[in-house]
């Protein structure tokens, strides 16, 4: 079963995910929710090089996926 990911309160005030699930950042850019629990995974990972926080990272990886479906995947592509 794929967890919903909804966060229980801010942790970081502001953001273009707030109120958003996984499900609901999948329909807003016409993606299946996979692409975005992969998004996600990957998302919370890299922003934990930021802070120790998970849930902090979660919802700043939220932030950026709302922003493009495949934030992370442009991300890995900038870099190399």
């Amino acid at each position: 079963m794929i967890s919903n990911f909804l966060l229980e309160g801010d942790k970081v005030a502001g953001g273009l995910a707030d109120r958003h699930t996984i499900f609901s950042l999948a329909k807003l850019h016409d993606v299946p929710v996979l692409t975005i629990r992969k998004q996600l995974i990957k998302g919370t990972k890299v922003e934990m090089e930021h802070t120790d926080d998970p849930v902090v990272a979660r919802e700043i990886a939220m932030d950026h996926i709302a922003e493009f479906h495949d934030y992370y995947d442009r991300l890995d592509k900038i870099e190399d």
